[in-house]
């Protein structure tokens, strides 16, 4: 049986640990995520764990973090890769 690989999938085999992803916001800010390990839960699923940068074109900006997502759901929310 054939399998597609969906788009996020396909992001998702970018995702590594030092990758930085970014991503344009409203309102001139950018968030900048920095992963910091992947890391399977009890159940098996890969989670990201990242510190996040949010910036402002007003000099304005906040780390917060660490922050964890599943992998799936950061590869298609942090879809545009900077440096790895």
């Amino acid at each position: 049986m054939w399998a597609r690989k969906s788009k996020s999938d396909t992001a998702a085999e970018t995702v590594r640990e030092g990758s930085v992803f970014r991503i344009a916001r409203e309102g001139n800010m950018v968030e900048t995520a920095t992963v910091l390990a992947i890391d399977d839960d009890s159940f098996g699923i890969p989670h990201v764990r990242y510190q996040v940068r949010i910036g402002r074109s007003d000099n304005y900006v906040l780390e917060e973090g660490p922050r964890v997502l599943a992998l799936s759901c950061f590869a298609e929310h942090y879809n545009l890769a900077l440096a790895s």
